[in-house]
């Protein structure tokens, strides 16, 4: 890493990172690097806010993300509250028994399987978009917003097919989902919460009329999948069936338009690896773990101890205090990845692949879609340098600080990546 970090005092790295300091938001490594040389686990304490520990390294990272004492349930505890409302709305912010129970319906029907048999639909969406894209710069090639044009619409036609919402109506909840997914922020305004709410709100109602459709008219669909799941008797109630729908929705959605947009960006960067992604197909299910370890779309999650309990060194964890795992860092940990700042497709190809990047999270909650959002990565990747020739930025000088970065304390993406694409 060339760059320089300011400051080595510990207090003034995190609250940098954390409150999203212009530096930190365009390249955040630095940072990382210097806050876990300073201190791995580094403990704050803010007046009123109680105490909270940011944690750097993968292996403690990981360990606390499956520690049983930790609970996600208090993470958004004000979710609701404008619609007289109260407690976590979505499967993601549950723990204990009824997370478990809900997961294990859901996990019935949302299988690998049944990601497989999608994978045909979505390589149509990703070539339709790409067709578009081919369009738009000509023959000769052109510049192109690759976020705009392939990176925001493609979610939601996936997850919209995946779930059985009709073609016509995915504009209305691409807008609905951004909405709300911006509730997920560990430090969103009193208004994001406000208007995320309210699109909650919408989404439910949505979905709440779709599924009484698919009821009464069962598809081929997971709208009308869930709503027939069943183990030892116990069935997903309609207030559950909706909740799962919308967190499909926000937790797919937003994330995999931040993949396709960080990672033609890191590709760009690495022009070596993207001519040899081009070069060596069979490399495409390891250039996308490495682009989710390179550069996470999630970079933060927060927990809250509800009982006391230790990190991995035996230093005590006490009930109330909160956790910040920050996920970008532990995904560039020198002591669990060689030569972590390097971009290297290969890297998880080998016959002893290194440990799975933490960008799906891990225990109880590890992400639920991890298995199509790599398969959306997989075939819109190989889609994408299979189709243009030519894959580089459009101003290769461009510096990052320059570039349209999202500003936000828990997402890593771009709100625009322009490129020069040229048809292969």
């Amino acid at each position: 890493m060339t760059e320089t970090v300011a400051s080595a005092d510990p207090s003034i790295i995190a609250m940098e990172l954390l409150m999203k300091a212009p530096a930190t938001v365009s390249s955040p490594y630095p940072h990382y690097h210097a806050l876990r040389t300073a201190a791995s686990k580094y403990r704050m304490e803010q007046p009123g806010q109680g105490v909270g520990w940011v944690l750097t390294g993968y292996d403690e990272c990981r360990a606390q993300l499956r520690n049983p004492a930790l609970d996600k349930s208090a993470q958004r505890p004000r979710m609701g509250d404008s619609r007289g409302r109260q407690g976590a709305r979505t499967l993601l912010f549950l723990d204990g028994p009824e997370h478990t129970r809900l997961r294990g319906l859901v996990s019935r029907v949302f299988t690998p399987r049944r990601v497989e048999t999608l994978r045909p639909r979505l390589a149509g969406f990703v070539d339709g978009l790409l067709d578009d894209v081919a369009r738009q710069v000509g023959p000769g090639g052109g510049e192109v917003d690759i976020v705009g044009s392939f990176g925001f619409p493609l979610p939601v036609m996936v997850i919209g097919e995946l779930v059985g919402v009709p073609p016509e109506d995915w504009p209305l909840l691409r807008r609905l989902t951004r909405a709300a997914s911006a509730g997920l922020e560990i430090f969103a305004p009193e208004e994001v919460l406000k208007a995320s709410d309210q699109a909650l709100g919408e989404m439910e109602e949505y979905f709440t009329d779709l599924v009484r459709k698919r009821r009464e008219n069962p598809r081929d669909d997971l709208a009308s999948a869930l709503g027939q799941v069943e183990i030892d008797g116990d069935r997903l109630g309609l207030d559950e069936l909706i909740q799962v729908i919308v967190l499909l929705f926000g937790a797919g959605f937003q994330t995999m338009t931040d993949l396709i947009g960080l990672g033609t960006h890191a590709l760009c960067r690495n022009p070596d690896q993207l001519d040899r992604l081009r070069a060596e197909p069979d490399l495409t299910r390891s250039a996308i773990e490495e682009l989710l370890r390179y550069d996470s779309p999630v970079h933060v999650l927060g927990r809250a101890a509800v009982e006391d309990t230790t990190f991995l060194d035996g230093t005590p964890l006490h009930a109330g205090e909160h956790v910040i795992t920050l996920i970008g860092a532990a995904n560039r940990d020198p002591a669990r990845y060689a030569d972590p700042d390097t971009l290297d497709i290969a890297r998880f190809a080998g016959a002893e692949p290194p440990e799975t990047p933490l960008s799906f999270a891990w225990g109880p909650h590890h992400c639920l879609g991890a298995q199509l959002a790599r398969a959306e990565g997989q075939i819109a990747f190989r889609r994408l340098v299979d189709r243009f020739a030519v894959v580089e930025l459009a101003d290769p000088d461009i510096d990052e600080i320059d570039l349209e970065w999202r500003h936000s304390s828990t997402f890593r993406g771009l709100e625009e990546l322009r490129v020069r694409l040229v048809p292969a």
